[in-house]
Order: structure tokens, then sequence, then C-alpha cells
């Protein structure tokens, strides 16, 4: 699965090439979640281009809802504890399914290095 969040954001401030380089190295069959708040021109062409019979899910910011989703904002003082903090937060809380954001591609890497 590979997540593209704030996709219309990420086109904004000019990663266009990058997120079309991670595209074609995908797998044909890799599954897609877009996520944007807007959906301008260049985000829907990300979609026709790069997926397959895509399904757009457009919610009323009004509509939009957590029921049964519990989410969790730890505010840690140094990176090198994160990953502790992560360990105890899975340690504290029955997690069945997660999604993890990271704000870099080392720690994207470093995160996939240790629980892999």
């Amino acid at each position: 699965m590979f997540v593209l969040d704030e996709a219309d954001e990420m086109l904004s401030r000019g990663f266009k090439d990058q997120i079309y380089e991670v595209f074609k190295t995908l797998p044909q069959e890799v599954q897609v979640v877009l996520l944007s708040a807007t959906m301008p021109a260049d985000v829907l062409d990300v979609t026709n281009r790069f997926m397959r019979n895509p399904i757009r899910i457009l919610v009323k910011k009004e509509e939009l809802t957590l029921e049964g989703i519990r989410q969790f904002y730890i505010n840690v003082q140094k990176d090198e504890y994160k990953f502790e903090t992560l360990c105890d937060l899975y340690d504290a809380v029955n997690v069945t399914q997660a999604v993890i954001f990271c704000n870099t591609r080392r720690k994207v890497q470093l995160l996939f290095f240790v629980v892999t």
C-alpha cells in the first residue's frame, strides 16, 4: 500500500516530479490511497495518470467523522525518544491497524528497518 497524504499541498509546494517518480517505481498491483483536502486539477491529473479505475470518495467537511477511530498525539521532546514512545503506546493500547506519519524519508527508513 502506498499512501500519499496532503497530495494537494505536496503538489502546490513543487513535489510533482518526486511524486511522479515514486508512482513510476510502484508495482502495478499496489493499492494507492491518495488523500487531499481539495481536488485541484493537478491532483486529478495524478489520479488519472497513475491509478487504474480510481474510486473517489468526496466528503463534505461538516460530514467528517472519527467515530470508531482513536487518534493520539504525544509531544516527544527529542527524536531519539520517539520510537520508544511509539512502543509504549503500542503496549498500552490494543492496536490492530495503524497509520504512522513521518516527516522525513530518513525517519520512514529508520522506522521500517526497526519494525521489519
